[in-house]
């Protein structure tokens, strides 16, 4: 693939916020010999998305494309984005991203610095268009806002990737078991599930907090209903996550399923405890509630074969580098 940047705004619905963040990424300072484009994914919109994004990139010198994805859901949209790149890096960009004007620079500095890096990402800043409830700011990571970490997985937001591992991914018809959103079901963790992917790779993941990119939360975002139904997607994708992690860390007994398990419930009982006393922690308590759930849907029996499945992948990728050498 040739050298430079593919940016891919996956939108659903996005008539309300698509003209800022392309605005965002028209404004971008970029060194003339970083080649990039944009790529606007229509994900099954019907309010006219695509029509407001084709206005506005049809005036931008930028090589840009508007396709349309009629198969619900992100991760299907973001496969079609990357199906479509053409450069070495694919950024991701939310509809409600808008990057600051020397993100993507920085994230293909990052990039090209270090050969084993992954994937990186930046931090994201909050912008309320109403009122949040106060539990909201309480639990903010949730939303992608704040540092992150960056060791062990990225937000989706503002995700930087290296393409070839994308496509490594895609090409293989690994089944991803983190859809993502489809529509307005909320099925978390499928960005986690991508960079556990990418360290099985032998890869390994950054962020720093001198980038950022604000994230724009719509009022109907802020509402108490609204974290709860977050908060309960992202812990039905702690199994999982939890089952990649072990194959990382090459922890082969189905034993360690049972542990984790027991170890959520006790945190559960914990937040019920600490909840008597800091009522926001009633988030926390349907996050567990949903991670205990999560074991019962997906089953120790299932999980441990990803686990399985996972450490022949991280095997195969092994030899296949000290092929390349």
């Amino acid at each position: 693939m040739s050298k430079g940047v593919s940016v891919i705004v996956c939108c659903y619905n996005s008539a309300w916020i698509i003209e800022r963040c392309l605005n965002a990424l028209l404004k971008q300072k970029l060194n003339n010999s970083i080649a990039w484009e944009i790529i606007v994914v229509n994900n099954a919109s019907t309010d006219g998305t695509d029509v407001i994004a084709n206005r506005l990139l049809n005036n931008a010198s930028i090589p840009h494309k508007v396709i349309n994805e009629p198969k619900q859901g992100l991760v299907h949209a973001r496969k079609r984005g990357v199906e479509e790149a053409q450069y070495s890096y694919i950024q991701f960009c939310d509809d409600d991203n808008l990057l600051c004007d020397t993100y993507i620079e920085q994230m293909f500095e990052m990039m090209e610095s270090n050969p084993l890096l992954g994937a990186c990402g930046g931090m994201g800043v909050a912008e309320f268009q109403g009122i949040p409830h106060h539990f909201v700011k309480k639990h903010l990571p949730i939303y992608a806002i704040g540092p992150q970490k960056g060791e062990t997985y990225l937000y989706g937001a503002g995700l930087c990737v290296r393409a070839s591992l994308l496509k490594e991914i895609y090409d293989s018809h690994y089944v991803l078991l983190l859809t993502g959103r489809c529509g307005n079901r909320l099925l978390a963790g499928d960005d986690s599930e991508i960079t556990k992917l990418i360290l099985l790779r032998h890869c390994v993941l950054a962020a720093t907090e001198k980038v950022t990119f604000v994230h724009v939360l719509s009022e109907k975002r802020l509402s108490y209903k609204y974290l709860v139904s977050m908060s309960k997607g992202f812990g039905l994708s702690v199994p999982v996550l939890m089952a990649y992690d072990f194959a990382i860390n090459e922890k082969k007994s189905i034993i360690y399923h049972y542990i984790s398990y027991i170890k959520i419930l006790i945190k559960l009982c914990l937040n019920v405890c600490l909840m008597l006393f800091q009522n926001e922690r009633i988030v926390t308590v349907y996050y567990f509630i949903s991670a205990i759930k999560g074991y019962h849907f997906w089953t120790i029996r299932r999980l441990h074969s990803v686990v399985m499945s996972s450490l022949n992948l991280k095997s195969a990728s092994k030899k296949s580098l000290s092929s390349q050498k």
